[in-house]
């Protein structure tokens, strides 16, 4: 028994995502019910993926056509609900950098409001239609964690923040995750991979039984 409590104290499920990603979204539920029934047992840690970070042409017409379609299967599968205005946007450019880069510094700045500024900016995005490019818009989602809008901007813009931003995206190509959510069990130094790409809940915590049952029997 002690040898498993052991184990436990040393689990960390691996959520690597980003915040823009249409998939993500659909699975923000999903991932929101396993973290709550695990509390206690393992800790979250959220790696930034960076799903288009740097993105600098606007979206043309063929690019809204296909982005619509994945936000449909989504809301389809999910359930979760969208804001389709989005598309009548002119001269949006899709660069996630900013979102993820507000994600990483909430998580220097207030570390406890980390996985929920996620959720905030997701919906401000997907199902409000607010534009999470904007510095401006990332701040004011962050205030609602009475995270001061000019000590987050400051951080927000620094060299430290964009650089420990792009170290999430090293780490998400590191663990080979090319396609958002990705989500691992990290026990010790061993890593297990648990879903590349979306999974129902049913399918999710099934998966991670499995696995756990197999870390216990070790």
């Amino acid at each position: 028994m002690e040898k498993k409590q052991d184990l436990l104290d040393i689990l960390h499920l691996i959520y690597i995502m980003d915040p823009m990603c249409s998939w993500c979204y659909g699975f923000a539920p999903v991932i929101k019910r396993l973290v709550k029934e695990q509390e206690g047992t393992m800790q979250l840690k959220l790696v930034m993926g960076g799903l288009r970070p740097g993105t600098e042409q606007p979206l043309d017409g063929p690019m809204k056509e296909s982005i619509k379609h994945h936000w449909q299967d989504v809301e389809k599968v999910s359930g979760q609900p969208i804001d389709y205005n989005f598309f009548e946007r002119e001269d949006f450019v899709y660069d996630t950098e900013p979102g993820c880069r507000a994600v990483v510094t909430v998580r220097y700045l207030k570390p406890d409001a980390e996985f929920e500024m996620v959720e905030e900016m997701q919906n401000a995005f997907y199902a409000q239609n607010q534009d999470i490019t904007k510095p401006e818009v990332l701040a004011a989602i962050a205030s609602r964690f009475d995270i001061d809008t000019e000590s987050f901007l400051e951080k927000f813009n620094s060299e430290e923040m964009k650089e420990k931003t792009q170290q999430d995206f090293i780490i998400a190509r590191h663990l080979q995750a090319n396609a958002f959510p990705s989500l691992y069990l990290l026990n010790g130094t061993s890593v297990h991979l648990l879903s590349r790409g979306y999974r129902t809940y049913d399918g999710m915590s099934a998966h991670l039984r499995n696995t756990l049952e197999k870390i216990n029997n070790l």
